[in-house]
């Protein structure tokens, strides 16, 4: 129980920081150059979408059984590589 307390904290942290940056992101729209500002909200859009995925997995964690947190959790960590990817893609894709 202790492992799966400390796994939900771990992925708790990681959204408070997804939240942040989608925050960052968003403040930062009209920075962007015109013809890149709608592929710029497409992809906001998109890593929203991919942490609302996310939270809605850290929610099944919290009352999934003891047995069926482990494959709740082997979902939620595909959510969430992908997510990590789609950041590193829109950092690189926006500097």
């Amino acid at each position: 129980m202790e492992k799966r307390n400390l796994y939900m904290e771990k992925i708790g942290r990681k959204l408070i920081q997804y939240n942040a940056k989608l925050t960052e992101m968003k403040g930062k729209t009209a920075e962007v150059q015109v013809d890149m500002k709608l592929e710029y909200l497409s992809q906001v859009d998109n890593l929203e979408k991919k942490r609302d995925e996310l939270i809605k997995k850290h929610g099944q964690l919290t009352i999934s059984s003891q047995r069926g947190w482990e494959d709740v959790k082997t979902g939620t960590e595909k959510v969430w590589d992908e997510l990590e990817e789609a950041f590193a893609k829109a950092a690189t894709q926006f500097k």
